[in-house]
């Protein structure tokens, strides 16, 4: 398990209001494959190819590929950083191989609209879990007795699809995500159905229910308004 290396000032979690309310009332965490995300194609919010990825490489930073098919009458063949159309992708299987549950994370004061509205594609509903703290500490306890041997937990890191080379894994996602500001949760070992951890009640830790349309005018997060709240920025 890692920890929040970065002050997060509070959660939020979007969705449709029936499941939101399931959150906070019974604590429920639906944790989808991580490999699902890679085939939810019409899914623009959600959807992403690039989920499960271990390691990118952008053509243009190394000299030649070098292919061997280990295939008797095939053998090896190479190719240009010019004959491929983007980033060469790995993909290990105990990357995509856990569930994963995903939330939009505050930690900073924001000038103007706290959240982009192409969140709004996430449902009609939103709740904040005012201490994340708290709220971690409960997933860990709910974890252990679930008898999960794995928790992971931290703020996704974004990266550029063109520029980038390196490792991806589970906690970095290409830069036209960036909007939605991921904390995300990860448990193994990997299921290939939604897992369901159980909290029990939120509701001494979390806001009521509200409609996500209205969000940036109910909250606002602004440099003035986080002093005011006594908060240390």
């Amino acid at each position: 398990m890692s920890e929040v290396e970065q002050t997060i000032y509070c959660l939020l979690k979007f969705g449709e209001k029936q499941h939101i309310q399931a959150f906070r009332s019974d604590g429920l965490l639906y944790m989808k494959p991580l490999a699902e995300f890679t085939k939810l194609e019409s899914d623009m919010a959600r959807g992403d190819c690039f989920e499960g990825t271990t390691r990118i490489f952008q053509p243009k930073h190394i000299g030649e590929f070098i292919f061997d098919t280990g295939k008797l009458g095939l053998g090896k063949f190479s190719a240009k950083p010019s004959d491929f159309a983007g980033p060469v992708r790995i993909g290990l299987h105990k990357t995509e191989s856990c569930n994963v549950y995903c939330m939009f994370a505050v930690t900073r004061p924001v000038h103007g609209e706290l959240v982009s509205v192409q969140n709004l594609a996430f449902g009609d509903s939103f709740v904040l879990v005012l201490n994340p703290t708290e709220f971690l500490r409960r997933v860990v306890d709910a974890a252990k007795d679930a008898g999960i041997s794995y928790l992971e937990y931290r703020l996704v890191e974004y990266y550029d699809a063109e520029e980038y080379s390196g490792e991806t894994g589970r906690f970095r996602k290409r830069s036209m995500f960036a909007y939605q500001n991921e904390f995300r949760i990860v448990v193994e070992p990997g299921s290939d159905t939604p897992r369901k951890l159980i909290l029990g009640s939120l509701s001494d830790i979390t806001s009521e229910v509200l409609p996500l349309s209205d969000i940036n005018q109910i909250l606002d997060f602004s440099p003035r308004s986080a002093r005011e709240a006594g908060l240390s920025l």
